[in-house]
């Protein structure tokens, strides 16, 4: 990953201001990645099934998408 000299966002800030203030032994780290990854596979989970809903996709359509040859 390249390092620029772009600024923190305020997230960034806040989270190394709550860590710089605590001490996370590597258990807890794992236990607070294994958190933000869910949080953000939810919200994926969350957008797919408003866009299978707006889109009003059903079983058969999710079988006709599976069956699809991709690789043309």
């Amino acid at each position: 990953m390249a390092i620029t000299n772009q600024k923190l966002s305020p997230i960034q800030v806040h989270l190394l201001r709550f860590f710089n203030e605590r001490n996370i032994n590597d258990q807890e780290t794992q236990e607070l990645q294994k958190l933000i990854a869910q949080y953000y596979a939810n919200k994926a989970d969350n957008l797919m099934d408003k866009i299978w809903v707006d889109k009003g996709y059903d079983e058969a359509k999710m079988y006709e998408i599976l069956e699809q040859d991709l690789k043309k």
